[in-house]
This record gives C-alpha cells, sequence and structure tokens, in this order.
C-alpha cells in the first residue's frame, strides 16, 4: 500500500482564501490631523509651567506660584490698617510703583497662563470631535467591505433552487438526503482516470458553484500547495465526481461488517477502496485496504472519512 498512497499529508484545515487589504480612504489624514494636533500639548504645558516659575519668583519664592488669586492676596491692600496684607515689599517700604509694575507683570503672566489651559482644552477639544470623525470613518469602511462581500457571495454562487438528484440520496454515508455541497465543503474528487492506471479520488475544497438541477457543476481545488508551493490545481467536476464529506463522525450509521467503502488512508489526502472489519464504540471503522503489503493488517480510520462505496 505504502506505494500508492500519496506522501503528501493530510491538512486538518483548507481555510478559504481571505480578502486583502482594507479601504481606509479618508482615515490617514484624519489620524495624522489628530497626531499633529496633540503634539502641541507639551509645547503649551511648557509654556504654562515658565509662567508658573515667573510668578513664584514675583512671590518672593514664599509660595509655588499659585496663580493670580492668592499672589493678589500679598500684593492689593485688603484694607487692614498700617499696609497689613499688602504685597511682600511693603514691610521694607518698597516703592508704591514698583509694587505695581509687579502686579501688571503678575496679571500678564496669569492671563497666559489662562491662554495656554485654554490653548491645551481646545486642542483636547478637536482632537476628541476628529477621533468620533475617525470611528465614523472606520465604521463605514468596514460596513462597505461587509457589504462587498456579501455582493460577491452572490457573483460566485448561483441561487440553487432545486436540488440535483445525483445528491439526493446519502452519498457520505448520512441516513437523510444531502443537500448539493456549498463553496467551502470537503469532498472525494474523482480524478480523470489515466490509461493503465486505477481511478484514484483525492480530498478537494469545492471553491465554485454553477449551474442548478442536472446542470450543476462545481470547481474544487487541491488543498495542497504543487512542488514550488504554489496554491493546489484546481479541477472542473460534475455530480459524479465528487462525494461530499460530513463535517462530523457523529449519528452517521454503522457499516455492516463486510461493507466495501471508500476511505482515506491515515496521514494522507487520498481515498482507496477498503472492506469494513468492524466498528469501534466511538464510531471508528477497522478498515483492510485493498493492496495493502501487510497481510491482514487493519487500519482504523474516523467515521466521517469513510464513504459509500461510488457505483
Amino acid at each position: 500500500m505504502s506505494t500508492r498512497i500519496r506522501s503528501r499529508p493530510a491538512s486538518s484545515q483548507f481555510p478559504s482564501s481571505q480578502p486583502g487589504g482594507i479601504d481606509s480612504s479618508g482615515e490617514p489624514e484624519v489620524w495624522n490631523k489628530i497626531c499633529a494636533e496633540l503634539r502641541k500639548l507639551p509645547e503649551f504645558a511648557a509654556l504654562n509651567e515658565n509662567a508658573k516659575i515667573a510668578i513664584s519668583k514675583l512671590d518672593g519664592g514664599r509660595r509655588g506660584g499659585s496663580g493670580l488669586e492668592n499672589d493678589l492676596e500679598d500684593i492689593v491692600d485688603d484694607g487692614s490698617e498700617e499696609g497689613e496684607g499688602i504685597g511682600i515689599k511693603i514691610e521694607d517700604h518698597e516703592d508704591p510703583r514698583v509694587l505695581l509694575a509687579k502686579l501688571d507683570q503678575l496679571k500678564e503672566l496669569s492671563q497666559k497662563q489662562l491662554d495656554y489651559a485654554q490653548s491645551e482644552k481646545k486642542i483636547l477639544d478637536q482632537a476628541s470631535e476628529d477621533v468620533s470623525i475617525l470611528t465614523a470613518l472606520r465604521q463605514a469602511t468596514e460596513t462597505v467591505i461587509t457589504e462587498n462581500k456579501r455582493k460577491k457571495r452572490k457573483a460566485d454562487e448561483t441561487p440553487l433552487v432545486e436540488t440535483s438528484k445525483n445528491f439526493k440520496k446519502a452519498r457520505s454515508g448520512s441516513a437523510a438526503p444531502m443537500d448539493v455541497p456549498s463553496i467551502g465543503a470537503q469532498v472525494a474528487f474523482r480524478l480523470k482516470k489515466q490509461k493503465g492506471a486505477e481511478v484514484e479520488w483525492i480530498q478537494c475544497e469545492i471553491t465554485k458553484v454553477m449551474g442548478e438541477g442536472n446542470k450543476i457543476r462545481f470547481e474544487v481545488q487541491d488543498p495542497e500547495p504543487d512542488e514550488n508551493n504554489n496554491p493546489g490545481q484546481s479541477y472542473k467536476a460534475g455530480p459524479k465526481d465528487v462525494i461530499v464529506i460530513p463535517e462530523l463522525s457523529t449519528d452517521l450509521p454503522v457499516y455492516p461488517i463486510g461493507t466495501r467503502v471508500l476511505a482515506r488512508y491515515p496521514e494522507t489526502t487520498t481515498f482507496y477502496k477498503a472492506e469494513v472489519m468492524g466498528t469501534k464504540r466511538d464510531g471508528t471503522c477497522r478498515l483492510k485496504f485493498e493492496g495493502e503489503e501487510e497481510v491482514g493488517k487493519e487500519t482504523e480510520v474516523e467515521r466521517r472519512l469513510v464513504l459509500e462505496m461510488p457505483k
């Protein structure tokens, strides 16, 4: 048997191709704008800190430059007698004109602090608004992508009004009638018979469904890459060329001992003729493959990979 088995390993999954990049028209511009605005924040923070330090120096270093409101308490006469509560140099009989000049400077610095804070707030408000715009753009883009996928699926899949008679019976060993296989379904595909060779069945994935009823046709793809690691070969197939592989092994009927079946040989993606020798409690089939080199060898195969022998 080993000389007839494909050397390629069996894949556990055969993922369909996914769409490529995302169209994000307008998003980079909004994002760059947000970043440019937020980069200005450290500059205003530094200016605000400088104004705070300057206020502290005018205050004689007695306080941490807490702003105009507290500084005015030290500089402006609060109405008490003998200059009590007046600015930092009153006790030294400093010239009132100098005190007024300091007061003007404090007012100017405090106004700058207020302006810087308002500028920071304006930047943050604008950034918040731009983030909302960016979110809306992203949602719109994703909606368009989803809609395009839906339209593409409709274009690729021809609506099937009636079920092909070739799929009305359970070709995969299921007790219930089966519907036409859809895109992405795993199937055993019969390769075109070569002169002097036996018919070979391989596991493939349906990539396209065309037509309906008795005229239904499929396009299937070998999931295994070729020698150059290129995508596997695609084939055209009719209803008689494919057998659907059930997704699960549960609820499938038990084959009587001696039943002739078509089963996938372990660690390959090739199906061969075999005889059922028994069934385990979990549904796994014990099979004897035709042409097995070791006499009397039994091989265990998952139930869903054991298909009815095509007529």
